[in-house]
């Protein structure tokens, strides 16, 4: 997908940042935000609370939420519009910036062409604090997402060792579950400039998804895992219990190193981000029609949990901006 959704990230993205944003189309300057893209550390201190629309528990307390800036290095010194790109289950921040295989980096890509990502690893995941697998759901995963928009906005987070810089602009994307949680963050804050949905809709959903779900949901009824497998808080299990689950549900025609780097990357999820999409789902689909910023959504045409024909069940809104596109 990282090829075709460059292209489609930058037509919602020229929707919504001004002109001087952009470098595609300009070649000279395209060449050096390539020559100059940097990777920085970033820091959010942010609370798990839910003050969201979807009714789910969190712990209220205070974890430190990690990720990258990826950039021109240019737009440190003079930052304008950002993305901020949210994963799905299973993965982590290397969803969008992939260092497995060459050639696969989507954020880097982004960078080259002029644009500034923040990819995280959400609430749980990776490098990212970890509370019980019991006490994190959808609706505090849109609050977490919601306190970053504004601290980006307000250069309140670190970026290395110093204050973060202040962007004007903030548009939201997210992939899988990290698609339903960036809707809800959207619907229940209208905080962000933007919305990019990648393989995830309401509705439409393929019976290979309630599969690796119920085995997750049974391995969850017993108490889960530990978030890192033999340490960590517990609470915690894999999207698909199995690799082979992990192939069926995440890829099509993948290259064979590509798959074989990103299961090796896996990561067990907070037992109750699982257990809350179908009440995130619902909240979402009665709320999503108050998204009026420019949303673009994107569905591969092999997309084994949610095919096409969810592609055709867009969020409604009178006065979004949808655009849908398949992709192999």
């Amino acid at each position: 997908m990282p090829k075709i959704a460059l292209a489609l990230a930058v037509a919602l993205l020229s929707a919504v940042l001004p002109a001087s944003a952009l470098a595609v189309g300009r070649p000279a300057r395209a060449a050096a935000h390539a020559a100059a893209v940097v990777s920085v550390p970033v820091f959010f201190r942010v609370r798990n609370v839910n003050r969201s629309r979807v009714a789910c528990s969190s712990d209220g307390q205070a974890y430190t939420v990690r990720g990258h800036l990826v950039t021109p290095r240019s737009a440190l010194a003079h930052p304008g519009a950002v993305t901020l790109y949210l994963h799905g289950l299973g993965f982590g921040e290397f969803f969008w910036h992939f260092g497995g295989v060459p050639g696969y980096d989507y954020a880097t890509e982004q960078a080259k062409a002029g644009n500034a990502s923040v990819v995280i690893d959400r609430l749980g995941y990776d490098t990212t604090d970890k509370p019980a697998g019991q006490l994190s759901c959808i609706g505090a995963q849109a609050d977490v997402a919601h306190q970053i928009v504004g601290q980006l906005r307000a250069g309140t987070y670190r970026a290395a060792a110093r204050a973060g810089g202040r962007f004007g602009k903030v548009v939201l994307a997210g992939h899988s579950a990290g698609g339903l949680i960036a809707q809800v963050e959207a619907s229940s804050f209208n905080d962000v400039d933007g919305l990019i949905v990648a393989s995830f809709s309401d509705q439409g959903g393929s019976s290979l998804a309630a599969s690796p779900l119920a085995q997750t949901t049974a391995a969850c009824a017993t108490g889960g895992q530990r978030s890192d497998g033999t340490s960590g808080p517990a609470g915690y299990a894999f999207f698909g219990q199995t690799d082979q689950d992990a192939k069926r549900a995440f890829f099509f025609n993948a290259d064979p190193p590509v798959i074989d780097a990103t299961l090796a990357l896996r990561n067990r999820e907070p037992c109750s981000d699982t257990g809350s999409l179908g009440q995130a789902m619902a909240a979402d689909e009665a709320f999503v029609r108050q998204i009026t910023v420019p949303v673009l959504l994107v569905f591969g045409d092999h997309d084994a949990l949610f095919p096409p024909p969810a592609a055709r069940r867009p969020p409604a809104s009178s006065s979004a901006a949808c655009t849908r596109a398949a992709a192999t």
